[in-house]
């Protein structure tokens, strides 16, 4: 008779325990259903020795070890984490991990575990805290080619492979100005020529508005100058201000980024080489001071895609060096570097 007692408490306690489990976690790939289960099954594996006593053996171990995972994995199919219903979570370094496709998605976890109705519309920032977006939360995300939830406001994400996919933007504009929708890793040059990168950065939460040297309208037509802002998942570009303006201005007057004012040089130097008033190596030697420029460019920014205003300056100086080295070279007629 004690040993059904004793059997009864640990059930009742097994009960508890799972439940508990099933109420807080929403990773069906391991920390969900996958945990319960291994919990229910060692729990289940003493109840059987302690029923079937000490002739059981093994046997009533087994029995036991079967049904308590049973038992166990049903409870992590409580409606309470609604993994059935969740687009997708934010795991503890504000990562979204994306969620199989499913027509009953109807909400998320955010990254403390907390259920939020509808999708998420908005973005961890640097500081790690949410800044909603003020867009329509159906154009706030997308489904990538196997139907999983992406936010726009996300650096990538988790599929359930397990694999982490890059993403910094909904989709890109093509040098025809049509939208190629899905997941994005790059960012557009002056002219509006979309330059992918290999998407090999490390896995990062945090996100930000983008600083552009241009924006494609609804028509897919490229609108030169400096902007920040994002495009929704239709491909329209929603604006939250011009950055930088005082620090970017370059010839005409016309606000330039760093890139763009780059890009600018660089041209006038392609076109020195081919009519020879630069040297092969006059060339050489500004593309390499520019390319440097560039980089230092993107290192600089910050995760907003911003610079801070001395940095800006700092680099619109030495875009100056170069420009004035080229304009030099130019106009020396020797054919000699210096």
């Amino acid at each position: 008779m004690r040993s059904y007692i004793l059997a009864a408490g640990l059930a009742a306690a097994a009960l508890t325990t799972a439940q508990a489990n099933a109420a807080t976690v929403c990773r069906q790939d391991s920390s969900g259903r996958t945990v319960a289960t291994i919990a229910g099954a060692g729990i289940g594996a003493i109840l059987g020795r302690v029923v079937t006593g000490k002739h059981g053996g093994t046997a009533g171990a087994l029995v036991g070890g079967a049904i308590g995972g049973i038992g166990a994995n049903q409870l992590a199919k409580d409606d309470t984490p609604r993994c059935d219903e969740a687009y997708g979570y934010y795991d503890e370094n504000y990562r979204w991990h994306a969620n199989a496709s499913s027509s009953a998605a109807r909400g998320y976890y955010d990254r403390d575990g907390n259920w939020v109705d509808g999708t998420p519309n908005g973005y961890y920032d640097n500081s790690n805290r949410w800044v909603a977006f003020n867009g329509d939360s159906q154009t706030a995300g997308y489904r990538d080619r196997d139907g999983r939830w992406v936010p726009v406001g996300a650096s990538g994400y988790y599929a359930n492979d397990g694999q982490w996919v890059s993403a910094s933007a909904p989709g890109y504009y093509d040098r025809n100005g049509r939208w190629v929708a899905g997941p994005a890793s790059g960012r557009y040059n002056a002219s509006g020529v979309w330059v992918a990168d290999n998407g090999a950065g490390q896995p990062s939460g945090a996100w930000g508005y983008q600083t552009q040297p241009g924006y494609y309208d609804q028509n897919g037509r490229w609108v030169r100058g400096e902007t920040t802002g994002y495009y929704d998942a239709r491909g329209r570009w929603v604006s939250t201000g011009v950055t930088n303006a005082s620090y970017d201005r370059g010839y005409n007057g016309r606000n330039m980024t760093v890139a763009d004012r780059a890009d600018r040089i660089q041209d006038r130097i392609d076109r020195s080489r081919v009519n020879g008033t630069l040297s092969r190596a006059e060339a050489r030697r500004a593309s390499d001071q520019l390319a440097a420029i560039r980089r230092d460019d993107l290192r600089m920014r910050r995760g907003n895609g911003t610079l801070r205003d001395r940095d800006a300056q700092a680099l619109q100086r030495r875009l100056d060096q170069v420009a004035l080295m080229v304009r030099m070279d130019r106009n020396d007629s020797d054919g000699r570097p210096g």
